[in-house]
């Protein structure tokens, strides 16, 4: 049984070890769940995405190894995807919560407005992947509030969350660049 103290930290009498692995085991299941859902969806619709260089959306990275990226978060498409091709490549955004970007992997894009977050965004280049899809979400919810994801009102979307400007998105594939010929990092990236 889980407990905990009066900052709402975990206390067990495993240790913080045992509640982890719970909610690890949670997560997981939660993944199973969402692959039957995809499997079911795939066999009975077809997507029809049209999706062009530099739109961003929400995406289901999964659940995956310890620090590949997991859960849902932002990504921007890399290359042009037809609707008749299944699949796309994307590199992944996160937030810049401190002053560390890794010189090597990370490209920092600057503040993106309508990405609902307050802090610059990064392009962690180095978990760039093709993915199905399915693991689109059409419906936004990251920065929103939880009301606003439960009204009757809340439409769903078949187009991008935004665009990078094309000063952002050439940063991006000069990154891309640089980090899969194992370039060397010019001196202005290494200041970030």
């Amino acid at each position: 049984m889980i407990k905990f103290d009066a900052e709402e930290k975990i206390i067990s009498p495993y240790g913080n070890k045992s509640a982890i692995r719970q909610d690890g085991m949670r997560s997981q299941l939660e993944w199973i769940k969402r692959q039957l859902e995809y499997a079911d969806y795939s066999e009975r619709y077809t997507l029809r995405y049209d999706l062009k260089r530099g739109e961003i959306y929400e995406i289901d990275w999964g659940i995956n190894v310890n620090a590949e990226f997991s859960n849902r978060h932002y990504g921007v498409v890399l290359v042009d995807s037809d609707i008749f091709n299944p699949l796309v490549t994307v590199c992944p955004l996160k937030s810049k919560h401190s002053s560390y970007v890794n010189p090597k992997s990370d490209v920092d894009l600057g503040y993106i407005q309508d990405l609902g977050n307050k802090n610059s965004t990064v392009a962690v280049v180095n978990q760039v992947r093709t993915i199905d899809k399915l693991r689109l979400y059409t419906k936004r919810i990251i920065g929103m509030k939880y009301e606003s994801r439960l009204a009757d009102n809340y439409q769903l979307e078949d187009k991008p969350i935004l665009r990078l400007t094309k000063e952002k998105f050439n940063l991006l594939l000069e990154a891309c660049k640089r980090y899969f010929n194992n370039e060397t990092p010019t001196e202005v990236d290494e200041v970030y």
